[in-house]
């Protein structure tokens, strides 16, 4: 085999990989967090961050539920959900821009190597198609993928599973041979009830979650190598290690071995 070839896959193993895009490709999660904030702190409130972990990050109906906790908390009445919300815009148009929302550790390379080694590659996410394919194209990552699923092209988003099985679709691969890679509880949880294997990445604003419903939990994607998880590419000897990084679980507790 020539070098830099990709080695078949032995039929039963996971065949794909399929990315969140928000806070798992690109950190877009602590600029919302800071457009948040400041829109607490115009209030004159504050806006805990295991608060927003848990009821925004990953949920576009917990916006709403921020307001309400904002009009409880603040020392003047905040407004209405719609001038809140518009707000809040104000504050994205600050941070959610080139200048605050990065390339997360780890990529390109990990996508390169998961390609060099035959996996497939795709994006599912809740987001709106244009953000997705802005940030793909800003970062020049959009070339690694073969198939990308935006909110745009399902009834339901996350957490339900319907964006983890139309990407599966799009790969023609079952569920069951897909590895999910996703930073949030409700990208977990969508991914998990879609049948896919499910790696947890958690951003440093949501590690205290969790993430006892996925599989693995790693601390970032860097060396993270797809095709050395169990049932992942090519067939390992007995005995051989697993994956590259740290196996924890939630909370940053041991996890036990790959289950069989």
């Amino acid at each position: 085999m020539t070098a830099g070839a990709a080695a078949p896959l032995p039929a039963g193993h996971h065949r794909a990989v399929v990315f969140d895009l928000d806070g798992t490709l690109v950190d877009s999660v602590r600029p919302d967090f800071l457009a948040c904030t400041a829109l607490f702190e115009e209030h004159g409130a504050r806006l805990p961050h295991d608060v927003w972990a848990r009821e925004v990050c990953g949920r576009p109906e917990g916006y709403a539920r921020l307001f309400a906790l904002l009009r409880e908390t603040a020392p003047a009445p905040g407004g209405s959900d719609g001038q809140l919300r518009r707000r809040l815009c104000d504050h994205w148009a600050t941070y959610m821009t080139p200048a605050h929302i990065r390339l997360l550790p780890g990529l390109p390379d990990t996508l390169e190597r998961a390609r060099d080694a035959g996996l497939r590659l795709a994006v599912a996410s809740s987001s709106d198609g244009a953000w997705v394919r802005r940030w793909l194209r800003h970062f020049a990552l959009d070339h690694f993928f073969d198939a990308v699923v935006t909110g745009d092209d399902v009834t339901r988003r996350k957490p339900a599973p319907e964006p983890y099985l139309r990407a599966a679709a799009a790969l023609g691969c079952a569920p069951s041979r897909c590895v999910a890679v996703e930073d949030s509880l409700t990208g977990v949880a969508a991914a998990r009830a879609a049948g896919t294997t499910v790696v947890a990445v958690p951003t440093p604003l949501t590690r205290g979650l969790d993430y006892g419903a996925a599989d693995r939990v790693l601390p970032d994607l860097v060396g993270a190598d797809f095709t050395a998880l169990p049932g992942t590419g090519p067939a390992t000897a007995p005995g051989a290690g697993t994956a590259t990084g740290t196996d924890t679980g939630a909370r940053g507790k041991e996890r036990e071995p790959w289950p069989t």
